[in-house]
């Protein structure tokens, strides 16, 4: 249980690198920044960690919120999905 918050702030540190990037450039790339952030979220480590800190039981509220974000985040037919070599190059 130790490793766990530390493993999340470097992915929320890493995270927050990408969209300071992202804002930074001349040339933004939302696809690509999006597919950044969500490669350093849906890491291995980063996901069992989370699951491992979150509470076992969502009441009701947290989750109608928690249907109501994967809706709102569930990819668009016109999404252009982007390969992980892709991320390494442009990394």
């Amino acid at each position: 249980m130790k490793d766990e918050l530390p493993t999340i702030l470097e992915a929320i540190r890493a995270a927050q690198g990408e969209l300071a990037a992202y804002l930074n450039s001349a040339d933004r790339n939302a696809e690509l920044t999006i597919a950044k952030l969500v490669g350093i979220l849906e890491r291995r480590e980063v996901v069992r960690a989370m699951r491992l800190l979150r509470p076992r039981e969502l009441g009701i509220l947290e989750r109608r919120e928690v249907v109501r974000a994967m809706r709102l985040l569930r990819p668009r037919e016109h999404a252009t999905i982007v390969s992980q070599s892709t991320l390494a190059k442009a990394g």
